[in-house]
């Protein structure tokens, strides 16, 4: 059998955090790359969200849970692609993760 590469998810906004959690529970290792220093995106500002109109956090809460019970999956925050060459079934992808620091 093949060995299967690693899944690059780019965005760590609610649907790539589900992609990723998806991606990991059928075996898959995954790299979730957001350029943002948290998770969440868009949704987790929302006051509610559909179709529970609930807050984000008793969604997202889940799901960050699920990642970070999860050893398929590594999450690189506050990061950014660089670059991606090669061709299908054999990507190479540059990543860049940014200081979470202040240098005075």
């Amino acid at each position: 059998m093949k060995e299967q590469g690693k899944i690059l998810v780019i965005g760590g906004g609610i649907s790539g955090i589900t992609t990723a959690l998806e991606a990991s529970e059928v075996g898959r290792d995954v790299i979730l790359v957001e350029k943002s220093p948290t998770l969440g995106g868009r949704v987790s500002g929302f006051h509610q969200y559909f179709p529970k109109l609930c807050p984000p956090t008793c969604g997202l809460e889940i799901n960050y849970r699920r990642l970070r019970a999860n050893p398929h999956v590594q999450v690189y925050t506050n990061s950014e692609v660089l670059s991606v060459s090669g061709e299908a079934g054999n990507f190479k992808i540059k990543v860049r993760k940014n200081p979470t620091y202040v240098n005075e």
